[in-house]
């Protein structure tokens, strides 16, 4: 790529930094979130959350609804500096990383205002299509292409792989209190041949009652808890209710991401339903 077509780039979600080191661009980007993996440490990090991570669930969720205004914080001054041409942001979930609307705002007491690029994945059909927007405005079309092949193959062994079973799932991304996994999650779940229980695809994650789990009939429960490892979600697994088996899974590296972390996904989850079956 020549000068004038290596701009720079600043993603500010974890799914924006993971399709561009995919379309093995990773040398465009010149910062990131805080919510970004660790292997991208060495690079500037320009938003900052006003939540306690290290809390549990519970008051995780209560921080949440008691928040009056915006959840995360951007380093303008380090924007300004860092002068990208680029800011890679999101319009789907205002909990998961700083909305749209909010950096637009900042963007505009910039000396230079960047290109404000926006990812809204409601479905798993969706997913590729940010791959070829990141790569249109990067100059990275020939490679995002090539990663929609990858995801169309990686995908295409578990479709209706469990039909024969007529398996109903609820899946939960969070446990105190619990939440219906949303959004693409029901997809993942449909394209296997499995149903989603709780939620409907393409819909926000929403708090339910543990008896709305009952009453769901699901024939098996997991959770992958938004950005927590398996590790991290078995605290709240504690206050799941005695009658009900939780099968708790990895909401840091799995689902909650809509990159191309969800071809291992749905591996993932597919190798759990036969673990689970056998």
């Amino acid at each position: 790529m020549t000068s004038e077509a290596s701009p720079r780039v600043v993603s500010l979600l974890p799914s924006a930094t993971d399709i561009i080191a995919a379309l093995g661009a990773q040398d465009l980007l010149v910062g990131v979130s805080h919510s970004c993996d660790d292997m991208w440490s060495h690079l500037p990090v320009l938003t900052s959350t006003l939540i306690d991570k290290n809390a549990s669930a519970a008051e995780i969720d209560a921080q949440v609804k008691s928040q009056p205004g915006p959840l995360y914080a951007l380093d303008i001054d380090q924007l300004e500096t860092l002068a990208p041409d680029i800011v890679i942001s999101q319009d789907l979930c205002d909990v998961c990383a700083v909305p749209s609307g909010d950096v637009e705002d900042a963007l505009q007491s910039l000396s230079s205002a960047p290109a404000l690029v926006t990812l809204a994945p409601f479905r798993l059909a969706d997913i590729p299509d940010c791959f070829a927007q990141i790569g249109l405005v990067i100059g990275q079309v020939g490679a995002a292409e090539t990663l929609q092949d990858r995801w169309r193959a990686a995908l295409a062994p578990y479709r209706d792989c469990f039909i024969d079973y007529g398996l109903s799932i609820a899946f939960l991304d969070w446990l105190d209190p619990p939440f219906a996994a949303g959004h693409w999650v029901p997809d993942i779940i449909n394209w296997t041949g499995c149903r989603s229980a709780l939620a409907q695809a393409g819909q926000p994650s929403h708090e339910i009652t543990w008896d709305a789990v009952r009453e769901s009939g699901a024939d098996i429960i997991m959770a992958a808890c938004c950005g927590q490892s398996e590790h991290t979600a078995h605290a709240a697994g504690q206050t799941v209710p005695d009658d009900l088996h939780v099968h708790i899974l990895d909401g840091a590296k799995h689902f909650s991401r809509p990159s191309p972390t969800i071809m291992e996904s749905m591996r993932y989850f597919a190798d759990t339903i036969e673990a689970l079956r056998a």
